[in-house]
This record gives structure tokens, C-alpha cells and sequence, in this order.
């Protein structure tokens, strides 16, 4: 929304919305530009990657299921550990396929160029007997 002083109106305060066309108060304007300011990084910081999660794996891989597994310490979990990452793995898919086979794991950075570190996302690839 592009707000634009409407003509010989300065002194009221009013601004004209190039959208809707209509009056738009100025101290409106700029709780609608602090609500979206504050709004738009939202979705960046709503991905959770400390939470757990099983998917089906595509067809034609050699896995059936792809864990990811949480990327944060728990009591006796070490999410730095591979043998703690595996095991969980395995504890979470158990309901799905009770035997199974780890066929590889693997580690995801979530750093951004540089200028935003995070922990790093980890998934462990198991394949059902």
C-alpha cells in the first residue's frame, strides 16, 4: 500500500491510499506500518528446528523413511552425538516398522551467507526390514 499526502490537505494530517482510494489518518498510517514492520520476518522465525518429524521417503531411494531428528539437548540426548541421533531416529520411527536399518545420516548448516548462525538440522535416512 502506497500512502500519498492528499492534495491541499497537509495541514489535517490525512494521507489518500493509492489502493483504495480513500482517507486514510495519519496516525492509522503508521500503525498499519508498525504492524507490518513488525509482521514480515515473522514467517522466517516461525520454523521451528528443534522439533521432530518422520516423512515418507520418495520412491526409488533406497530408505523408506527420512527422520528429522531435534537439533537441540535433552536429557541424555546430545543432538552432537551420531549414536544419540540414530537411536532417536530409530525410537520415533519404531511405531511405523519395527524392525529396521539405518542406511546414512546427515547433517544440514542453517547458516545464512555468514550473517545469521544456527544450529544445524539433522536428518537420518531408515530403511524397514
Amino acid at each position: 500500500m502506497i500512502l500519498s499526502p492528499e492534495p491541499g490537505s497537509e495541514d489535517d494530517g490525512g494521507f489518500r491510499s493509492d489502493i483504495l482510494g480513500e482517507r486514510m489518518p495519519l496516525d492509522q498510517a503508521k500503525m498499519l506500518l508498525t504492524v507490518a514492520i513488525v509482521t514480515l520476518p515473522w514467517p522466517a522465525r516461525a520454523q521451528t528446528h528443534s522439533t521432530s518429524r518422520v516423512e515418507a521417503a520418495p520412491t526409488g531411494q533406497p530408505y523408506d523413511y527420512i527422520v528429522h531428528v531435534p537439533n537441540t539437548y535433552d536429557y541424555r540426548y546430545n543432538p552432537q552425538v551420531r549414536d544419540d541421533r540414530l537411536s532417536s531416529a530409530r525410537r520415533m520411527v519404531r511405531q511405523f516398522c519395527p524392525k529396521t536399518r539405518v542406511v546414512g545420516d546427515n547433517v544440514f548448516q542453517t547458516e545464512i551467507f555468514g550473517l545469521i548462525t544456527g544450529k544445524p538440522d539433522y536428518v537420518v535416512y531408515i530403511q524397514c526390514r
